[in-house]
């Protein structure tokens, strides 16, 4: 029986580098979470016009959240429009839960700090 040389090829050296994810990328993954959580009629422009809240259109989603990143740390200020009659702290509590598993499954980094701001209440469409 010949015994044949087998050459074995260790792990190959990966090229170094980071992965970057922008606080835009991010901005969007936490307003298409919140369009998805019940009771959340939209996203509010962070500044109130006359004391009303301007509700975004979906393309504008990411005026509504601000994202500062800090070597380990991630931080996310949400504002938004709940649904009227709704229970405003059960809807930000369940705003704030799925937003802070779906930063963490996508993005792979915990929020640090999640600041709900309810910018308004209407009547949902």
């Amino acid at each position: 029986m010949d015994k044949q040389k087998v050459m074995h090829r260790g792990p190959e050296k990966a090229s170094e580098g980071r992965v970057v994810v922008t606080d835009r990328a991010i901005a969007d993954i936490v307003g298409w979470t919140v369009l998805e959580c019940y009771g959340v009629v939209g996203m509010a422009s962070p500044n109130l016009r006359r004391g009303v809240a301007a509700l975004l259109s979906r393309d504008r989603l990411h005026q509504g959240i601000k994202v500062e990143q800090a070597e380990d740390r991630l931080y996310i200020k949400l504002y938004i429009i709940v649904e009227y009659g709704l229970n405003v702290a059960e809807v930000a509590g369940n705003v704030r839960s799925q937003v802070a598993y779906n930063v963490e499954r996508m993005v792979g980094r915990p929020v640090t700090a999640l600041q709900i701001y309810v910018q308004g209440v209407r009547l949902g469409e």
